[in-house]
């Protein structure tokens, strides 16, 4: 099969995967009452189906995350018949509050969040009329709700998904259900040792003495994040709140939708003139800027400086804008524009962002940049723009492993200025995941973009998803 023939067939393919991804997971909600609300200054969601008469259950999410990566466990608990109310946590999502930067005393940042979830689950009561309250919380959530249920005495359920927390004793909760990931087996160590506490048990067994109830099971194949949208997940939740309901199964549509967007931007840059492409730097040179650059970011990274009273995000703004100019300085690239390149980042900045971040955002987890988070995502956009450019001439067109090699001198400097620095820099440590998923995704879009308009473009358009990227996801704490 010709070049042009095989290309055609794999958008086709792609384009039809993306409206199948679509139906799929829009039909999911078809039956479940949706309502975005605010209760207080808490932004929520509730999901229920009519004529529910289970229980009320709250909904959290863990450490990054947002009521959106919990969408799997809402669905599947509204079609079993209760209500679900999922939330932004402060610091995550839609809230535009920060933190307390007091992580590490129980009366700092955790009592805020406990103080949060009572809350939310007062004016839950209030707005429905239901009084049984169960919790189902992931990760960082789970210590705050397994707190929040020694508070509330209408408690009925616990389901801790990736649990760790030292609040667990022999009789509280009462009614516990631990869900680990495969791949977790520190935190199926806990699990069970919170199941021991009841009586020797195993994985997959049900404990119980006297009132108190206690299981612990891992779901196949997945790790701390993949474990939210596992059916065993799922299926095992429904069941301890009292019902046997079909799992929302919707991870593998959201994974086919954002596979498919990302190789529907192929056909696009094809569409693009094809330019002569600059020359390349040396790989000498090349891994001497990346470490040299690594290291001047790294150290000023340490600042932790705040910005709009918000810790990080100056030190991240400096940390990108020497790296970028230490990098082009070295290369000895001084970058000129054209046309081109101006309209070849504008298509990477709306595909990137009007297609995959509207999807990610809506189906997986937050990732529109509102309220403080717009404003530091501006703050952030002069310092991501050098990076992006100087980050797409760096790698432009070298092999996988040379681009690899060359962006793991950055984030060994980051690792290490977060360790020196960990109160002021080590509260933004979900930026290294979030620039590792930004090369994997947005990298590979630029790149292709590159090899067909140049690397000014596309770096100038990866530098603005970057800001964006950063802005939307990481955790906000007060300076």
């Amino acid at each position: 099969m010709k070049r042009a023939s095989l290309s055609f067939v794999i958008t086709i393919l792609a384009l039809t995967l993306a409206l199948w991804s679509i139906y799929r997971l829009e039909s999911a909600r078809w039956s479940i009452e949706i309502e975005d609300v605010v209760l207080g200054q808490t932004p929520a969601t509730f999901y229920s189906t009519e004529g529910s008469k289970g229980a009320l259950v709250v909904v959290s999410h863990g450490f990054g995350g947002s009521r959106q990566m919990m969408e799997a466990i809402s669905l599947t608990l509204a079609q079993a018949g209760h209500t679900a109310v999922a939330f932004d946590y402060i610091g995550h999502g839609r809230h535009s509050a920060a933190l307390s930067p007091a992580i590490e005393t129980l009366t700092g940042t955790t009592e805020d969040l406990v103080r949060q979830t009572l809350g939310v689950v007062e004016a839950a009561q209030l707005r429905t009329g239901l009084t049984r309250v169960s919790y189902v919380g992931h990760s960082m959530a789970t210590d705050v709700i397994v707190r929040a249920a020694a508070r509330l005495p209408e408690t009925k359920d616990v389901v801790a998904i990736s649990m760790y927390s030292d609040a667990i004793t022999p009789t509280h909760p009462e009614r516990l259900l631990v869900v680990s990931g495969a791949f977790e087996g520190r935190l199926r160590e806990v699990s069970l040792a919170a199941v021991g506490q009841v009586g020797p048990a195993q994985e997959g067994e049900t404990v119980t003495n006297a009132t108190v109830a206690r299981r612990a099971v891992s779901a196949p194949m997945v790790g701390h994040v993949g474990v939210l949208w596992s059916p065993l997940t799922l299926s095992e939740t429904a069941r301890w709140l009292g019902d046997r309901a079909a799992p929302v199964a919707i991870g593998k549509w959201i994974a086919a939708l954002l596979l498919s967007i990302l190789i529907l931007f192929q056909p696009l840059v094809r569409l693009l003139p094809a330019t002569d492409l600059p020359h390349q730097p040396g790989i000498g040179r090349a891994a001497l800027a990346a470490s040299v650059a690594a290291i001047g970011a790294g150290g000023i990274a340490t600042t932790g400086l705040p910005v709009l009273g918000v810790a990080g995000f100056g030190a991240l703004g400096l940390a990108f804008g020497v790296w970028g100019i230490l990098v082009l300085m070295i290369l000895r690239v001084v970058p000129r524009f054209s046309g081109l390149d101006l309209f070849a980042g504008l298509l990477l900045v709306v595909w990137g962002l009007g297609a995959f971040a509207l999807a990610l955002d809506r189906y997986g987890a937050a990732f529109l940049p509102m309220g403080p988070r717009l404003s530091l995502a501006l703050i952030l956009l002069p310092s991501t723009l050098l990076f992006g450019l100087a980050d797409r001439i760096l790698v432009q067109g070298r092999g996988l492993g040379a681009r690899i090699a060359l962006r793991v001198p950055f984030l060994v400097a980051f690792t290490l200025a977060m360790i020196v620095a960990p109160t002021a820099l080590g509260l933004v440590f979900t930026v290294l995941p979030v620039l590792v998923l930004y090369w994997l995704v947005y990298g590979t879009m630029a790149m292709w973009l590159a090899q067909r308009s140049g690397p000014i473009g596309a770096g100038l358009g990866a530098g603005v998803i970057l800001a964006w990227a950063i802005a939307a996801s990481t955790p906000l704490f007060q300076a």
